[in-house]
């Protein structure tokens, strides 16, 4: 977040499927031990389940 220069505000005005939150949560993932969950929670995008969907399709 701090790369873009969002704030917390910044991440709950963006879409939950949207492109940079998931080139986000793909790199959380790819690089940490986080969970679905947790990601899904810190970046506002919905439940666990939506966002390791939505990283499967883009």
């Amino acid at each position: 977040m701090a790369r873009r220069g969002w704030s917390e505000a910044e991440l709950e005005q963006r879409r939950k499927a949207d492109a940079e939150k998931i080139k986000i949560a793909r790199r959380l993932r790819a690089q940490t031990t986080m969970t679905w969950g947790w990601i899904a929670e810190r970046l506002v995008m919905g439940t666990s389940g939506y966002t390791a969907d939505c990283l499967r399709r883009k």
